[in-house]
């Protein structure tokens, strides 16, 4: 498969020269709603929340339970220890327990978008491309209006990028998580369910833009540290982050044999053309190139 990627002349220059392309943090992207679908809701939550407990409560109390008892999380080995506790001393209230951890997390949603937002935007890098070198709404968008360039590309890197995650993006309204809530309580943020909860978070966006048919490949640099602090007395909670770089984006090298052609807007000039030929024979770079033209109503792509 190659790739698209919709840019203007002067960064499609850049490109040539330094032979990098530019991974961003969804910061600098022009969806405000950019990773800021939650993988549940708070009635969702609740209900995940009110059956782990009850689970908790079946499995301290001897029932047998369709559950990987093994594989649980560690403070869901310590509750049901608190559990057999209580039982043992005739001071075990479900209803009440229940209630007081669905005080202590009396937004979820809200938390969670903290947490993406202080704790993992600024890092994640994210390329986004496209299989199509004539949409127009992306050349009006994303080629300068017809100014600009798409540049094709076999590769989007030469070493692939620490724990890359690609595929294509989902559009929709309302999410529908591919995580289990209670899958999460009861196991913990296991690998396969980070690998859903990326998928929800960074690869979904509103239907609006389906135009852009984006495929999307996303890596994080350095987390740096993330402090939780919940007071339990208070019910205050703090999420603090430090040492993150403060650079919102990463140039990540390419071969210069990954750019295979590059096709020209339409408004863009015959000494700008040429100016690209140069340019492409001063960095010892062979590639295709294409111009889009008008021909009556019908946007076409004619070979140089």
């Amino acid at each position: 498969m190659n790739y698209f990627k919709y840019t203007t002349f002067d960064t499609t220059k850049l490109i040539i020269k330094n032979k990098t392309i530019r991974w961003s943090s969804p910061l600098k992207f022009n969806d405000i709603e950019e990773c800021q679908f939650v993988p549940y809701s708070r009635d969702s939550f609740e209900r995940a929340n009110r059956e782990y407990l009850e689970i908790l409560e079946k499995i301290a109390k001897g029932e047998n339970i369709d559950v990987d008892y093994k594989k649980l999380k560690p403070i869901s080995h310590t509750l049901i220890a608190m559990i057999r506790l209580s039982i043992e001393r005739n001071t075990f209230n479900s209803s009440n327990m229940i209630d007081d951890v669905l005080n202590l997390a009396s937004n979820p949603e809200a938390d969670y978008r903290e947490y993406i937002n202080k704790g993992l935007i600024r890092v994640f890098r994210i390329l986004c491309v496209t299989a199509k070198f004539d949409n127009k709404l992306m050349w009006a968008h994303y080629g300068d209006q017809h100014y600009g360039c798409v540049i094709e590309l076999s590769n989007l890197y030469v070493n692939k990028p620490h724990g890359l995650r690609e595929g294509r993006v989902d559009y929709h309204e309302n999410l529908y998580p591919r995580t289990n809530s209670l899958d999460v309580f009861l196991y913990g943020e296991t690998p396969e369910i980070r690998d859903l909860m990326i998928q929800d978070v960074i690869f979904s966006k509103r239907s609006i833009w389906n135009y852009e048919e984006e495929y999307r490949l996303m890596y994080s640099e350095n987390f740096g540290n993330i402090k939780f602090e919940h007071n339990f007395q208070t019910n205050e909670k703090s999420l603090t982050v430090s040492n993150q770089t403060d650079q919102l984006f990463t140039d990540v090298p390419i071969s210069k044999d990954f750019i295979k052609s590059i096709t020209f807007g339409v408004r863009v000039t015959d000494e700008k053309i040429m100016e690209m030929k140069e340019h492409l024979k001063l960095n010892n770079i062979n590639c295709i190139l294409y111009k889009m033209i008008l021909n009556g109503e019908l946007l076409e792509r004619i070979s140089l």
